[in-house]
């Protein structure tokens, strides 16, 4: 039965660079997953009835890396920058607890690998299409601020394996990160708590 829920590791916070990577792994499993039986590429979550390959760029299967056509998802460098002086969203009186924000912008590359040039081409075409017509999902399901511009590029020789064509899907994303702090006091304290005894 076909399922494109990716469950979290406990440690995979909301919003982290894994998260974000599962996220688009999962939104682009769902556009082949929903298929009729004419559909050429159906996802399933059983790898014996999948006819494509869709996961992280990174992940240690190298048995279906392999198989082809394949979609190889990953992500770039992401950049926190300041929305505000200091980064800060809000001060408690009560607590004295200081809550901050900034935004965060990376891009994801979608990489649809094929043997054949132009079935690489099609695949680019549909994950290319897919991103654009998720933006409100993604930003009114998983609270992302923008998603794109989604850019479509060359079918060209991969440079991971020049045997396979390559048409690399590039996203951009942006969400805000908010963070809270204890009292300067407790942190201060915990700080020195780790810090003087290495000095005695």
């Amino acid at each position: 039965m076909t399922q494109v829920i990716i469950e979290k590791h406990p440690l995979i916070g909301d919003k982290t660079s894994i998260d974000v990577i599962g996220l688009f792994v999962a939104i682009v499993r769902e556009r082949f997953a929903f298929n009729g039986p004419e559909f050429p590429w159906k996802w399933d979550s059983n790898e014996t009835l999948s006819k494509i390959f869709i996961d992280a760029g990174g992940v240690d299967t190298y048995g279906n890396n392999d198989a082809r056509p394949g979609i190889f998802i990953d992500r770039s460098s992401i950049v926190y920058s300041k929305i505000s002086v200091n980064n800060m969203a809000d001060y408690n009186l009560k607590n004295s607890e200081r809550t901050y924000v900034c935004k965060a912008t990376g891009s994801i590359a979608v990489d649809c690998v094929s043997k054949n040039r132009g079935e690489s081409s099609i695949l680019g075409d549909l994950c290319a299409t897919h991103l654009i017509m998720s933006d409100d999902l993604f930003r009114r399901v998983y609270n992302f601020q923008d998603i794109g511009p989604v850019s479509l590029g060359n079918t060209e020789p991969w440079e991971k394996d020049d045997r396979v064509f390559v048409s690399r899907v590039q996203c951009e994303f942006t969400h805000d990160v908010f963070w809270t702090y204890a009292p300067a006091s407790v942190r201060v304290e915990r700080i020195n708590g780790i810090i003087l005894p290495q000095l005695n």
